[in-house]
């Protein structure tokens, strides 16, 4: 008996070529998401110190000047602080215990309240002088302006003769009075609703009276949290947040204004104060008082997404929506913390700029003092140096690093991942062929 050999199947070696073709797809796609990597959200980072007047409670944004106004409640003044220099460029004296502060677009001016005297200071941002002084009721603490009546809103803790607080309604164009509203309770922190033209105030019995600006009535009231007092208004979603401020509270209630009702309670940091509302994101970040951060909330998921390191005792905040920053006065150390939303840069003072990580720079600049009596102040200028300028681009957040987005490079970075992907591709497909061709000849 004879054997017939066959020959024996020599099948192609195709381990090496998919190992190269693994690799050059993980290449790819490494180079393709790095291209990409410029154009991530980078974490918030605090890029300055600013020092301004004792105890600065309320913040407020002037989009026209690029500036900051910041109340300082036991220095009788408020501070103005360019975006630009980060630096302060103009004191205002105003009257007792300033507390909260906001701008009216349409007049370029700023309202402050003078909780001790019973006032509201309106100050020109053109001038940066006061330019009426307008007597409301006992203790005014939040203010609030409605760009479709042109009014200013003043949130007072109480009505002579009565535990009842009221809102007071002042015409822009005329500085005066022309409603008052009684809430009940004391009522402290307030903003305007511009979907619905209603106004939101907290009030001392734990609860937010919701009054229309139409009727100049209340249409309904909502109870919240313990001592609530600033409230930020969220126009993407239509919701109220209610900062929550006693002690053991540490909660920020979220109010939806198509049912005036709690639809979310977020937990914070301690002493949650006053907050505001960051547009490109969708969040709302808080002043926690009590814990000297400020915590951030995304108003699709209405949870703390993340918590900043700031000053201690933070009160008051405001974004600059030119800088994308946020404003933060920082109470016990008389500071207002940078907060740059974008990437970190460093800061830019009036006379250098600092570009280390860590630096403290004393700008030159000329301030201007100027007497609260109106509409005929004084005005005495005189050039000082401005408070000290600390430039740091150290994290804000305990789980986090901040990062600095750098610019991205003139080179197609995306073409050649996408080079090496198509190439990665081609030696899979051109191997399988291969592999199909040994394999038929093999058995033909």
């Amino acid at each position: 008996m004879s054997y017939v050999m066959k020959p024996r199947m020599r099948y192609p070696r195709v381990g090496y070529t998919s190992h190269a073709a693994v690799a050059l797809l993980f290449l790819g796609l490494l180079i393709l998401g790095s291209s990409f990597a410029p154009f991530a959200h980078a974490e918030p980072a605090l890029t300055a110190t600013v020092n301004v007047g004792t105890l600065p409670y309320g913040v407020a944004y002037d989009p026209v000047r690029g500036e900051v106004f910041v109340a300082d409640f036991s220095s009788l003044m408020v501070s103005v602080i360019s975006d630009t220099t980060n630096a302060v460029v103009a004191n205002i004296s105003v009257g007792s215990d300033p507390a909260d502060i906001v701008y009216d677009s349409a007049k370029g001016e700023m309202f402050v309240s003078n909780s001790a005297v019973d006032s509201v200071s309106v100050i020109s941002d053109a001038a940066n002088a006061v330019v009426a002084t307008v007597p409301v009721g006992t203790e005014p603490r939040g203010v609030a302006y409605d760009p479709d009546l042109g009014d200013v809103f003043v949130a007072t803790s109480q009505t002579s003769g009565s535990d009842s607080g009221s809102v007071y309604a002042i015409s822009d164009s005329t500085n005066k009075v022309v409603t008052t509203i009684g809430v009940p309770g004391s009522a402290t922190g307030i903003t305007y609703d511009t979907a619905k033209a209603e106004l939101f105030v907290s009030t001392g019995n734990d609860a937010v009276s919701v009054i229309s600006t139409t009727s100049n009535k209340i249409v309904a009231s909502v109870t919240v949290g313990t001592g609530p007092r600033g409230i930020t208004y969220d126009p993407s979603n239509g919701d109220l947040y209610v900062a929550n401020w006693s002690a053991g509270a540490n909660t920020v209630s979220v109010i939806s204004d198509a049912s005036n009702s709690v639809v979310a309670t977020v937990n914070v940091g301690d002493n949650p104060f006053y907050s505001a509302y960051y547009p490109v994101l969708g969040e709302v970040f808080v002043a926690d008082a009590g814990a000297n951060t400020v915590s951030v909330i995304s108003d699709t998921t209405n949870s703390a997404v993340s918590t900043l390191i700031v000053g201690k005792y933070p009160d008051g905040i405001a974004y600059d929506s030119g800088k994308n920053e946020m404003f933060v006065a920082n109470s016990a150390p008389n500071t207002v913390s940078v907060i740059a939303l974008g990437a970190a840069t460093t800061t830019t003072s009036n006379t250098k700029t600092a570009t280390s990580s860590s630096v403290a720079v004393t700008a030159t600049s000329s301030v201007t003092t100027i007497s609260s009596s109106a509409p005929t102040s004084t005005v005495s200028t005189q050039t000082t140096t401005s408070p000290a300028v600390t430039s740091s681009a150290s994290t804000l957040s305990s789980t986090t690093t901040a990062s600095s987005t750098s610019s991205s490079s003139s080179f197609p970075w995306s073409y050649l991942g996408l080079v090496a992907i198509f190439s990665a591709l081609f030696v899979v497909l051109g191997g399988s062929a291969a592999l199909r061709v040994r394999i038929s000849r093999n058995h033909g």
